[in-house]
């Protein structure tokens, strides 16, 4: 298994990115839509990884780094293929997110995720992360789960 820099260019990213859009317009509306396009993905104020192995890219996540009040990096696109699930990979990504952006200076990690994602949610929370008010363009929305993260150097990974 490799940690790679994710490619909008990459088959593998292409088919992983649909397959995460898949799922979420499965669980929600269309419209309330928030993942980050895969046009973006190469933009320089985006660090997407993904984990590597024979069967292709198998997790992925990305941080976006925000300029709007305050310099912050919201997570964006965390992901692990149902066959690897409960193997700890999507808190290895997250792990990897973090350290990043530590290394960048970015001061606080927020993020959007979905209601009804309480595995996520429970990792997130396991990380540190604490709720938080909606942020940036986001709206408030019942379907919506909204966290942040202060990174200090006391932040565990």
């Amino acid at each position: 298994m490799q940690l790679v820099s994710l490619d909008s260019n990459d088959p593998n990213v292409i088919s992983l990115f649909e397959e995460i859009d898949r799922l979420m317009n499965s669980l929600y509306p269309i419209a309330s839509d928030q993942s980050l396009p895969l046009s973006e993905l190469n933009q320089p104020n985006v660090h997407a990884i993904g984990l590597l192995t024979d069967e292709g890219i198998i997790a992925c996540g990305a941080i976006v780094k925000k300029f709007e009040s305050n310099l912050y990096g919201e997570i964006k696109r965390v992901y692990v293929k149902p066959t690897h699930r409960g193997k700890g990979l999507s808190r290895r990504i997250m792990q990897n997110l973090m350290y990043w952006a530590g290394q960048a200076q970015i001061p606080l990690l927020r993020l959007e995720t979905g209601s009804k994602q309480t595995e996520s949610i429970h990792l997130y929370e396991s990380l540190g992360f604490t709720r938080c008010e909606c942020f940036g363009r986001y709206r408030d929305n019942p379907l919506s789960v909204f966290m942040e993260l202060p990174l200090s150097a006391e932040t565990k990974v």
